[in-house]
């Protein structure tokens, strides 16, 4: 018997435009935010692919020819679509760092399924990448549809073989970071190159609260800003948030590891954390000598205050440690399995600990 993937079926019974967002970091709230955008303009509009929550195939019977499809695709439902050799019409990828090298074998077969998302596209299709990261970048240049290149460094976007650059229009957002414009501008020129007007554009962006479980704001309480970033799973994600927040940080971090460089992560976490606590797990042993490393080659004192295999009690000492004008940011930096069911899971342990604190408080 012929296994189909659940996302090829979505595809060949799909009659709507479809656009497929993928990469390492920031799909969710990329795809999230080219939703919102097409929603605000009153078109006919659905999400789903890799969004919790979502049963793409339950979409279906909603889908008429002039839907706009937006899905994010995970690399296992990329892998389904090689045989098959399916693409969205509209390809976003967002960025490709080393990750999931517990499940491929090597980085390039990582960024080989990957791929998958704009290999199969034809000439008169469009394809979007992020220009500042190396491996996006390549890639723009293998693809056969219409291609664009988004840039943060060169605030704004442009077709490929082209040096015409267009402006980025920055409006305010809430969210926080240079991963998160890089996003935005994602979102923005995928968004223009479908004809959406820039002011719909500006004026979703300006009140995109984000993503649940991404750098999210939790509560402030007692002076102290409480951070739930639990998708943080691999350490490049740790690392961009910790250049998220200006505050001093009392970071809560630790979980199992993915075989991932971790020298870049532990040199932030001494550079920018005043206090860390650790949660045990495969990922803590490995990291623990990395972070003493960093220290010593900084002339830092190591911020590691403790090591726990409980969450209340990691919780409890985090919470101790935080002073007014701190963000205690949970940020794990590697994979739940083992204490936790799931990242989500492990994120909503947090946010219900923090409005416990709150009603206690």
């Amino acid at each position: 018997a012929l296994i189909t993937h659940e996302i090829v079926l979505f595809f060949e019974a799909c009659p709507g435009r479809i656009i497929g967002i993928t990469g390492t970091r920031g799909k969710t709230t990329t795809t999230t935010l080219i939703y919102e955008i097409i929603r605000a303009t009153g078109a006919p509009s659905v999400i789903g692919g890799n969004v919790s929550g979502v049963e793409t195939l339950s979409l279906l019977p909603e889908i008429t020819p002039e839907t706009q499809v937006v899905l994010e695709i995970s690399c296992e439902q990329l892998n389904g679509m090689a045989a098959p050799a399916i693409s969205p019409s509209v390809a976003v990828m967002t960025n490709i760092y080393p990750d999931h090298l517990d499940k491929y074998d090597t980085m390039e077969e990582y960024i080989d399924a990957k791929a998958n998302i704009f290999r199969h596209q034809r000439a008169n299709d469009l394809a979007v990448f992020n220009f500042d990261n190396p491996v996006t970048r390549r890639l723009g240049e293998e693809a056969s549809a219409e291609t664009w290149y988004a840039s943060l460094e060169r605030w704004g976007s442009f077709a490929r073989g082209s040096s015409e650059i267009v402006p980025f229009i920055f409006t305010d957002t809430p969210l926080r970071g240079n991963h998160n414009l890089a996003n935005i501008l994602l979102a923005t020129t995928t968004a223009r190159l479908l004809g959406v007007p820039d002011e719909i554009i500006a004026t979703t962006i300006k009140h995109f609260r984000g993503v649940p479980y991404r750098q999210e704001e939790v509560a402030i309480m007692d002076g102290v800003r409480f951070i739930n970033d639990t998708t943080s799973t691999m350490p490049i994600a740790g690392q961009i948030a910790l250049q998220s927040f200006e505050e001093p940080i009392v970071l809560l971090a630790g979980g199992n590891t993915k075989h991932l460089p971790l020298e870049d992560w532990a040199g932030a976490i001494v550079q920018r954390c005043r206090d860390v606590v650790l949660l045990k797990g495969t990922g803590t042993d490995e990291l623990l000598p990395v972070l003493q490393d960093a220290a010593a080659r900084q002339g830092r004192k190591n911020p590691v205050r403790g090591v726990f295999d409980n969450f209340i009690a990691a919780m409890d000492y985090a919470v101790s440690l935080a002073r007014p004008g701190d963000t205690l940011l949970f940020s794990p930096g590697f994979t739940s399995f083992g204490m936790f069911h799931n990242e989500f899971d492990r994120g909503d342990k947090f946010v219900a600990y923090v409005r416990k604190l709150m009603q206690s408080g």
